[in-house]
């Protein structure tokens, strides 16, 4: 059996990884945007708006997330 102070650190360091690897993949949602900026300007497509509106809602929703896990966990 695990004794109870053990068990609280292994699951405070998985929280902490998980809000670490949901904080690199907001900063990856936000490379996103800032690569999508760039290509909109070298790039003169159709599909612009679609490809904006898809990154933006990508990056609402990981702030979203990482929002509800700082909260629940």
């Amino acid at each position: 059996m695990i004794p109870q102070g053990a068990q609280t650190a292994v699951f405070l360091l998985l929280k902490i990884a998980s809000l670490v690897g949901l904080g690199v993949y907001m900063v990856f949602a936000l490379i996103m945007v800032r690569q999508e900026q760039l290509m909109a300007r070298v790039l003169e497509e159709g599909s612009e708006p679609v490809i904006r509106i898809a990154v933006l809602v990508h990056l609402i929703a990981a702030l979203t997330i990482f929002g509800i896990a700082i909260v629940l966990l």
